[in-house]
């Protein structure tokens, strides 16, 4: 017999390694995967230090994580453990170099059986022993063979009933494809169907628009609007199990804050139950709970999985939480109530980083429901019997997002959806015969105002995001050939070109100062990595490895490219041909504008209900001055300073609806309105090098409401 360590006890607990387990007198604790490992890790290695960095390389080994993850982990383990920072019984903090587990610890061994030892024998029991070991070994073969063919038999033709059982219970898995159209105007935002499958609830208008809600009969098409018009936004809408009522969250044009409301699916005055929330919410099956999201955005708690009494609100209870990046997306109860199954992950690096868990509302205990990863994950739906899940997911290198089937029984995850649309909620009844989604389609381009002639914009083509090159030549990111590549154009509309052609993504370009090289973000090797080529296109070269990001600035003298952090949202720095990438600035931006001399940066500040833009010297980090937005708040996060180095413009939204640039000038005072940019929504926008041209990519995205009675 040989011993093999299995589990670890100190004090109360019992650490179970091969099960992955923390008990606590017996019964299971919840920690995160994340939080068990590092445990496992101290537990190990009791009564030694272990260093900060090592901790990180090995718990978050395939992922890039600040020391904030750390904390954060280690302040949900002594939670678990009811153990304190100033009188620590099991994990002790050594200042400014790591953790070690101080507790007693007792390892606990499993017997396992050796491999069997050869006597050594005479050579006539050798021969007898051989034949006899023949003979058996034979038997033992035949045997062998018999029990796999009968356990294989067995084991299909199980797992033939079980998928049939199961496609039997979700007759829209059996049912040759079928998609019905619920409306063409590409104003549905939001719909879902009631569980019995006779009716659709539906948000109706354009973000810029009054938005409504309507009640659609399926079965005879009768549309009756239950919410009037008003100058609010819709983001998630739920019905009750009993389909009596309708659970909505929305914001005023005037308070981005969402709420989640209550109200009879056939109208009425609507009751507000839960404050501060995100849209994703779904209701228990016994129609008593509703689960809900909230994210407070903080380096520790980003966002949290909570959930409430459906009637009131009231009993609020936090079952999971997740630090920055991590974002908590749909939620969504299992049918027989136990379980909350819901996605979980980051998409800033464009990495497949998007996953699935599910917690259990009596344990707390969180687990993975499948090893697969997503670049994004937007609807979720159970099917009958816990068997698995639908889901709405893109996967890198593809941008769609289809329709998935995650199936338990076969533990597999297969494209349900192989069209050209994109699917995003998605709601499906409780018969699972009919499914409810919404196509997603986008609809953004490139026009070009000189400021000569601010009223007569040009338009020159579908886009993403745009940039001007030095000589006036403008380069931008599109879809037109399916996936985002680099394209450029002159701005007379003349000489348009496609610069990259990557199954992967190619976006927000910039040119050098000396306009011989375009960098680039691209996740062709798995995230959003920075890459330089020349301007035809040639010499691709990936120039960041370890920190992920996109191009910002490339500085005067064409030594140093400053880029974004994607997953930080930090400024960092690398040579432009290459070498070690180094943190600029540590503060946390959505986009960072560079004087034209290289020398300061600005970026947009919230502030509790004021906005500022603060401007930082490179030299020493010190910020210089800060200019209070007063008269128009940006609409969209990018800035960029003129290029006479006395202003910097911004988008705004007057009401919500008519957006327009405006200069704040860099010695302070009221902004002023450059030109009026109309009502569609702005994506992005540039300025030329000489400050006469703007270019600016605005539209807006197409929802729809189909019905899809089969998905076979």
């Amino acid at each position: 017999m040989s011993l093999e360590t299995n589990s670890f006890e100190f004090g109360d607990f019992l650490l179970n390694a091969k099960e992955k387990v923390l008990l606590r007198n017996g019964k299971p604790l919840s920690i995160t995967p994340k939080a068990f490992q590092l445990l496992h890790l101290l537990v190990e290695n009791h009564g030694h230090l272990i260093e900060r960095e090592e901790l990180l390389n090995k718990v978050w080994a395939d992922s890039f994580v600040e020391e904030g993850n750390l904390t954060f982990t280690i302040r949900l383990l002594r939670k678990a453990l009811d153990d304190s920072t100033k009188n620590p019984r099991f994990i002790e903090t050594v200042s400014k170099r790591g953790y070690r587990f101080i507790a007693e610890v007792k390892e606990v061994f499993n017997q396992t059986e050796p491999q069997n030892e050869i006597e050594p024998y005479s050579s006539q029991k050798q021969v007898t022993a051989l034949n006899l070991w023949t003979n058996r070994q034979k038997i033992f073969v035949a045997a062998v063979a018999v029990t796999f063919l009968l356990t294989a038999t067995i084991g299909i033709g199980s797992w033939y009933v079980r998928s049939n059982m199961f496609a039997a219970n979700a007759p829209v898995l059996s049912t040759p494809f079928s998609l019905e159209k619920l409306s063409t105007n590409g104003k549905v935002l939001r719909a879902v169907i009631s569980p019995d499958g006779k009716n659709l609830v539906y948000a109706n208008g354009a973000f810029t628009e009054k938005q409504s809600i309507w009640l659609r009969q399926l079965e005879s098409g009768n549309n009756t609007e239950i919410i009037p018009p008003s100058d609010h936004t819709y983001f998630g809408l739920e019905i009750s199990p009993d389909s009596n009522f309708l659970y909505f969250n929305r914001s005023s044009k005037t308070n981005s804050q969402q709420d989640i409301y209550r109200v009879s699916i056939f109208g009425g005055i609507p009751n507000k139950i839960l404050d501060n929330t995100e849209g994703w919410m779904s209701i228990s099956p016994d129609g008593a709970k509703i689960s809900f999201v909230r994210c407070p955005r903080g380096e520790e708690e980003n966002c949290s999985l909570l959930i409430a009494d459906a009637a009131t609100g009231k009993n609020e209870k936090k079952l999971v939480s997740h630090p920055r990046p991590f974002r908590i997306a749909d939620n969504q109860f299992s049918p027989d109530g136990k379980t909350i199954a819901f996605a979980v992950g980051q998409s800033q690096n464009a990495a497949n980083e998007f996953g699935l868990m599910e917690v259990n509302l009596e344990s707390g205990a969180e687990r993975e429901l499948t090893k697969e990863k997503f670049f994004n994950i937007r609807g979720l739906a159970w099917l009958p019997e816990n068997s698995g899940l639908l889901i709405t997911a893109s996967r890198i290198p593809t941008k769609q997002f289809r329709i998935w089937q995650v199936s338990f029984a076969s533990e597999s995850v297969q494209p349900l959806t192989k069209d050209s649309e994109n699917y995003a909620e998605l709601s499906l009844d409780k018969e699972a015969e009919n499914l409810v989604s919404t196509q997603v389609s986008q609809n953004y381009h490139l026009s070009v105002l000189n400021r000569e002639n601010l009223s007569n914009p040009r338009i020159l083509a579908d886009a993403s995001r745009v940039t001007f090159a030095p000589d006036g030549k403008i380069f931008f990111a599109s879809l037109m050939s399916g996936n985002d590549e680099i394209w450029s154009i002159n701005a007379d509309g003349s000489g348009q070109r496609q610069i990259t052609n990557d199954t992967a993504d190619d976006t927000d370009p910039i040119v050098s100062a000396n306009n011989n090289a375009i960098f680039f973000n691209s996740n062709r090797t798995g995230n959003a990595q920075v890459w330089r080529m020349d301007l035809d296109g040639s010499n691709q070269i990936q120039i960041t490895n370890n920190e992920p990001g996109s191009p910002v600035f490339v500085s005067p003298d064409g030594r140093w490219l400053y880029y974004h952090h994607s997953l930080s949202k930090t400024l960092w720095k690398i040579p432009t041909k290459g070498g070690q990438e180094q943190l600029v600035l540590n503060k946390f931006a959505h986009h960072f504008a560079f004087s034209p001399d290289g020398l300061q940066v600005a970026f947009l500040v919230n502030q509790e209900a004021d906005r500022f833009i603060e401007v930082v010297s490179l030299a020493d980090g010190q910020t210089a001055k800060r200019l209070k937005v007063t008269d128009q708040k940006p609409a969209i996060n990018e800035i960029y300073w003129m290029p006479d180095g006395n202003g910097i413009v911004y988008v705004s939204a007057e009401d919500n609806q008519n957006f327009s640039l405006r200069l704040q000038p860099i010695d302070g005072g009221t902004s002023q309105k450059i030109a009026d940019l109309g009502t569609e929504q702005i994506n992005s926008f540039a300025i030329s090098s000489d400050g006469n041209n703007f270019a600016v990519v605005k539209g807006g995205w197409r929802h729809d409401a189909v019905l899809l009675k089969g998905l076979q």
